[in-house]
């Protein structure tokens, strides 16, 4: 298409193509609708200052990449198709409510398998046990975590060795929430999408990827699953969730925050304003989806985690997670909990600073919004202003 900025879908899969060296199987699912609605919007919503653009789009072909090379890997390790899956447990809710706390406390029991970012980002060939402490591609987010500015470390808890976020694995699929861009068209079709063959390629990236590395319980943490939680259940139908709540006068705006920090530059003053109210209305969505889900799925494969009980009492909130799982609470694991608790306690890697207003947002007005959510879980409103 002539005056067009960023390149087609098409000619994306020929370089992904080229790049692998010739791989062209690039497996099941409907990746390309929703690598050709992001481009589109991507160039339609998209405000990026020109020097990002190579960067983005590299992002793009290499999840191409991956795909082929996970078809590859597939073809000559047949055997992977028949490896179980157990749990997940899948820690989810809206962002900014302790759901990173709550899985990299988790994450440091090795009964719990992890999805680390250093892996999904390049999950061929799968990780070792008895090497990943050294493998390049973790050495190489250590080293990217130590780098990270101080003012990003006071927002978000970066540990290379704890599950992260599944957004490399669903961006394979280009069904990924992909909030690390203002694709906000993208977004409003994402919302409503259906990702049933986005997780059925999700567990067979999982299984891969704990191929060669036990265990085979997994342990995943990802506030945008509740937006799709019955596809999620879909692909691993012995889900267990674990949903954290926090008052979102405090956790809308909070999340606008970081989202507008790791934004790529704009190429003008970017509309944060516009940004705070995108991110509103698409939360208090996935919110909404949450719940009618659960409604559907039951309340028994759901375990209700609220920030002050977690801020309060971390050990005895992480009781009775270990409770409702069915699993051990070891000594030694307690002992771990304990030193990664006076390690990050609030306010030890910085203060997150940020107001609702510069985000075109008002604390008591998203609690209107968000009315039929404090309800539901009784969510305790906070009225002091603590970030």
């Amino acid at each position: 298409m002539a005056g067009r900025r960023y390149p087609t879908s098409e000619v994306l899969l020929e370089q992904a193509v080229e790049e692998s060296g010739g791989l062209t199987d690039f497996g099941a699912g409907d990746f390309r609708e929703g690598l050709d609605v992001l481009l589109d919007s991507l160039e339609r919503d998209g405000d990026l200052d020109p020097a990002a653009d190579e960067g983005v789009v590299a992002v793009f072909r290499r999840r191409l990449v991956n795909r082929l090379q996970i078809e590859a890997w597939y073809r000559e390790h047949p055997e992977i198709e028949d490896l179980p899956v157990r749990g997940p447990v899948d820690v989810n809710g809206l962002p900014r409510t302790g759901t990173t706390a709550l899985a990299n406390m988790l994450s440091l029991d090795p009964q719990l398998r992890g999805l680390r970012g250093w892996e999904q980002s390049q999950p061929c060939p799968p990780p070792e046990l008895a090497t990943e402490h050294t493998d390049p591609r973790r050495l190489a987010l250590v080293e990217e975590y130590e780098e990270t500015p101080a003012h990003l470390k006071a927002m978000h808890l970066y540990d290379a060795d704890a599950t992260m976020e599944d957004s490399e694995i669903l961006g394979m699929s280009f069904h990924g929430q992909q909030m690390t861009l203002p694709v906000y068209g993208y977004h409003a079709w994402w919302r409503r999408s259906d990702l049933t063959q986005t997780f059925w390629h999700h567990r067979r990236a999982i299984k891969l990827l704990q191929s060669r590395r036990p265990p085979d319980l997994w342990l995943f943490k990802a506030p945008h699953h509740k937006f799709h939680l019955e596809h999620l259940a879909a692909a691993y139908p012995d889900v267990r969730f674990v949903m954290t709540h926090r008052d979102p006068g405090k956790s809308v705006p909070s999340y606008a925050s970081i989202v507008s920090a790791i934004l790529p530059p704009a190429a003008g003053e970017r509309d944060l304003k516009r940004l705070g109210r995108e991110i509103s209305v698409h939360l208090r969505e996935g919110m909404e989806n949450a719940i009618a889900a659960r409604d559907r799925l039951g309340e028994d494969r759901f375990l209700d985690i609220h920030h002050r009980e977690l801020v309060s009492d971390p050990m005895g909130t992480i009781r009775r997670v270990y409770e409702f799982l069915g699993l051990e609470l070891t000594e030694a694991v307690e002992k771990s909990l304990a030193d990664w608790q006076q390690a990050n306690r609030s306010g030890a890697h910085g203060q997150h600073r940020y107001t609702a207003e510069q985000f075109g947002l008002n604390a008591d007005q998203i609690r209107e919004e968000y009315a039929f959510y404090i309800e539901r879980f009784g969510v305790e409103v906070e009225r002091k202003d603590r970030h």
